[in-house]
């Protein structure tokens, strides 16, 4: 667990952003998807 924050802190600056948030998009289009097919069906 310490190893995930560590790697989390903003002064290491190993994090992708593009990649965090192409990941994001993902989940949130896969959610609404998810959503319309379980209003419509």
């Amino acid at each position: 667990m310490q190893g995930i924050i560590e790697s989390l802190s903003p002064d290491n600056g190993q994090i992708d952003w593009k990649w965090v948030g192409s990941v994001f998009t993902f989940y949130v289009v896969l959610m609404m998807c998810g959503a319309t097919l379980l209003l419509t069906h």
